[in-house]
């Protein structure tokens, strides 16, 4: 395998039009297919993520992201998408840890559930609280990462609002 290269291993045998699969069938494949190669890719580029070696991933998605330290929940980047989002400016959003974008009855439950978190995950729903009080329901997914000389997590905040059809599992 030349580098680079993502190997996917389908838990799904492989379908053909001789096979009397449905087209729903072969739909749901394509969707674990993707949603594997989408979680591969994703979780190969966290990993190589360093203060300077990140940029146009983070900060060209369309998707609301963030790092934060993992002992202090302060956050370290923000990238346009949450800033446009979440209502924040840039510096508002570096001066909140990720407890601050959480309904405060949230808050120890989520404390709680983070301290067990596996270097990869995808939770949901989360309700996270935009600047000016609206509550949304988002999936996170997240990554471990070394961020400079933070050990850090990667996080990605998909709205379930606008995106109903998002695979909560």
């Amino acid at each position: 395998m030349h580098e680079g290269a993502i190997s996917v291993t389908l838990s799904h045998p492989p379908m053909t039009s001789r096979s009397g699969r449905s087209p729903a069938d072969r739909d749901r494949l394509t969707h674990a297919i993707k949603h594997e190669l989408a979680q591969r890719i994703w979780g190969e580029q966290a990993a190589r993520i360093s203060k300077h070696g990140y940029p146009s991933l983070f900060a060209n998605s369309p998707q609301p992201m963030w790092i934060y330290d993992v002992k202090t929940l302060r956050i370290l980047d923000v990238n346009q998408a949450a800033l446009e989002r979440y209502g924040y400016s840039r510096d508002e959003f570096l001066g909140l840890t990720i407890k601050d974008i959480r309904p405060r009855e949230d808050v120890p439950k989520f404390l709680e559930l983070i301290a067990d978190v596996p270097r990869s995950d995808r939770t949901g729903p989360w309700r996270h609280v935009l600047r000016d009080g609206t509550i949304i329901q988002v999936l996170i997914t997240s990554h471990a990462v070394e961020f400079g000389e933070h050990t850090a997590r990667l996080v990605m905040a998909e709205n379930l609002a606008e995106d109903p059809d998002l695979d909560v599992d």
